[in-house]
């Protein structure tokens, strides 16, 4: 019989079913992920087992804003939470905000200035409706009544009826 030199061993990765003789170049199957990228690649395994993960990118850090809980691979886009007011309608808005915090104020239109007539201590938005203090008499019925005063001045005088001339009877 003619000597055929191979890998006679049928378990081996380079089993050669015509070989009669070893040669001494069996190679041991190892069985593991052979895709290279895959997140469990083997680079020593011979034989895939189809055990190969797939990578998923994204944000790996549980404590992140915008973590994601299908990524087996750090992108290295994970944000830090950030706490404020995100409703955009809303006076303390915080445009770099994340997550809300309950903490939202209303806005509250009025005449915000404290120097004004109709300043309204509620309002936290301006509203150009400011009226500046005029100072006067703002009873009516008093003899030196101002008309255009909104804010008194303590100065009104009362009308008395009767004759004003003093040297009359």
């Amino acid at each position: 019989q003619n000597m055929i030199y191979g890998c006679i061993d049928s378990s081996a990765l380079n089993y050669n079913f015509l070989a009669n003789t070893d040669d001494s170049t069996c190679i041991a199957i190892e069985e593991g992920c052979t895709v290279s990228n895959s997140l469990n690649y083997s680079p020593s395994a011979n034989k895939d087992d189809g055990s190969c993960i797939s990578k998923v990118y994204g944000c790996t850090d549980s404590t992140a804003y915008n973590y994601n809980s299908l990524a087996n691979t750090s992108d290295n886009s994970c944000q830090q939470i950030i706490l404020g007011c995100t409703d955009i309608n809303s006076f303390n808005y915080s445009i770099v905000a994340n997550e809300d915090d309950g903490s939202c104020i209303a806005i509250v239109y009025g005449c915000t200035n404290p120097l004004s007539f109709n300043f309204d201590l509620q309002a936290n938005t301006d509203d150009y409706s400011c009226q500046n203090m005029i100072y006067g008499c703002i009873d009516s019925s008093a003899l030196n009544y101002n008309f255009l005063a909104n804010t008194d001045d303590s100065t009104c005088i009362a009308i008395e009826e009767g004759c004003t001339v003093s040297n009359s009877l």
